[in-house]
């Protein structure tokens, strides 16, 4: 019998949760398109951390971030965020 696997990327939501501002104030395009493009340029950038119990996750999400992680995800986001409104796929 095969076990279902189910791990999470906590680093989704962190960066989900960080780039709405960030676009706001550059000026981005807010439209789905535009914020799953962020998205997904800066996950694929930054160290993920999976997990995979909800206590895992939760846990994950109540410690901050160590300041290089969180300097390198902000710097990433500002990149992105340059890219996608250079390019928009809209």
């Amino acid at each position: 019998m095969r076990m279902a696997v189910k791990v999470k990327n906590v680093m989704e939501d962190i960066v989900i949760g960080r780039m709405g501002s960030i676009m706001e104030k550059s000026g981005c395009c807010m439209c789905d398109q535009c914020q799953s493009d962020v998205a997904a340029y800066v996950l694929s950038k930054i160290k993920p951390k999976y997990v995979s119990t909800v206590s895992g996750e939760l846990y994950s999400k109540s410690i901050q971030l160590d300041t290089n992680v969180e300097n390198e995800m902000v710097f990433q986001i500002a990149e992105a965020v340059q890219i996608v409104m250079q390019k928009p796929r809209h």
